[in-house]
């Protein structure tokens, strides 16, 4: 796990402040708000220890009697982190600081590019500057049934291969064997065929889109064949992100954050299950204290929002401009529908609204409304935000 120069408090804070930019809430915030309402949203289970896969257990923790709510119902996503300190897996006496990132009840890919890209902006916030996106897909529940016979037939081909402990697992667990084989990037793996070479159609329209979402967006990354999760907890797309590192033999260094689609993690808690992806950063910071820093942040002065798809896809890289120059914004990324969007906004109560449509898009300007008079001028996506740098002196 590698160690950051940094605080627990200053972890939670710089990693609270990107990922409330990019329109995530606390997970308390709802949980009170639910409590208001009579209705329960999300609980969290305080996390005492983590596994050799932390994230998984992490995702499990904050699932915790997640309800079929009014959003989800409404099919409106809830968007929220959780940061919290768990032990070390093999080393109880070290605390490890984690941030998740979640969308639950969304399957758009979207939202997968949304969760990278804050949690890449994170990691950059802590001085992270060398960053290695790696992405794959085990598909849906068909891709990992066709996936798993064919490896499961390969491996009881080469049962010689196998060490004692491999073999036991051969006959008990194939599931948990093939998993550990892969995340460990065992040597058999290599003659070994990719989870991408049994992928459903739909499996594959899913992903290919999520690849021009990436390229799109800016995201550095590279495809990984070879990243697999289990399929009993995830589907479609996975994720990581490493720190690069010339001195390694591939590379790469210490994993840094590690996510995906986890669908099937939800079933416990829900009536079959929601569609749902997540995030996990985690390392060791120089202190082991407790305390969870969250940032006082300033009032935005403006909401974002946007008109179709293309115009939805550039909003992303409008809102990290904003956040690289500590302009803080509201944005409507896990919303669709505009009507939804102008509702949040006048709720938000901004000065400003910035409203981009697919012609904007295409031009490369914005349409900035004024909530009070409903005055509105056009201006350039690049000028955006000298013009906000203005109206805060003013």
């Amino acid at each position: 796990m590698k160690m950051l120069p940094t605080t627990t408090e200053t972890f939670f804070k710089r990693a609270v402040n990107v990922a409330e930019h990019y329109g995530f809430r606390n997970i308390d915030d709802l949980r009170a708000e639910a409590t208001k309402r009579g209705t329960s949203v999300l609980e969290l289970e305080r996390q005492k220890s983590a596994g050799r896969h932390f994230e998984q257990h992490i995702l499990k923790a904050v699932l915790e009697k997640c309800n079929e709510t009014v959003e989800l119902k409404k099919k409106q996503p809830l968007m929220f982190y959780t940061p919290s300190l768990v032990n070390h897996p093999s080393k109880p006496s070290v605390r490890i600081s984690t941030m998740s990132l979640n969308a639950v009840g969304t399957s758009d890919p979207l939202a997968e590019i949304v969760l990278l890209k804050s949690a890449t902006s994170i990691l950059e916030e802590l001085g992270v500057k060398r960053l290695r996106v790696a992405v794959n897909s085990i598909g849906d529940k068909d891709s990992s049934a066709r996936f798993i016979r064919e490896i499961t037939a390969q491996l009881r081909a080469r049962a010689a291969d196998l060490n004692a402990a491999q073999a036991a697992l051969l006959r008990s667990d194939t599931g948990r064997l093939i998993s550990e084989l892969y995340t460990e990037r065992n040597e058999i793996t290599h003659d070994l065929p990719s989870p991408l070479e049994f992928l459903t159609t739909p499996s594959r329209r899913h992903f290919k889109e999520v690849l021009e979402l990436l390229e799109h967006t800016g995201i550095s990354f590279e495809l990984d064949d070879r990243l697999y999760a289990d399929h009993q907890a995830y589907s479609h797309t996975l994720s990581e992100i490493r720190e690069e590192d010339p001195d390694a033999d591939d590379g790469l260094g210490e994993t840094l954050a590690r996510g995906g689609r986890y669908d099937e993690l939800t079933r416990p808690y829900v009536r079959g299950s929601v569609p749902s992806t997540g995030i996990v950063i985690a390392a060791r910071t120089k202190d082991q204290r407790s305390k969870v820093g969250r940032p006082r942040r300033r009032k935005p002065n403006a909401c974002l929002v946007h008109i179709g798809r293309e115009a939805r896809i550039q909003s992303i890289a409008i809102v990290e401009t904003f956040r690289r120059e500590k302009i803080p914004i509201e944005q409507c990324l896990h919303y669709e529908r505009f009507s939804e969007q102008m509702a949040y906004a006048e709720a938000q109560k901004t000065k400003y609204i910035i409203i981009m449509g697919q012609r904007e898009a295409r031009d490369g300007v914005v349409l900035l409304r004024n909530a009070e008079d409903r005055s509105q001028k056009t201006v350039r996506i690049s000028e955006l935000p000298s013009v906000f740098r203005g109206l805060a002196v003013r």
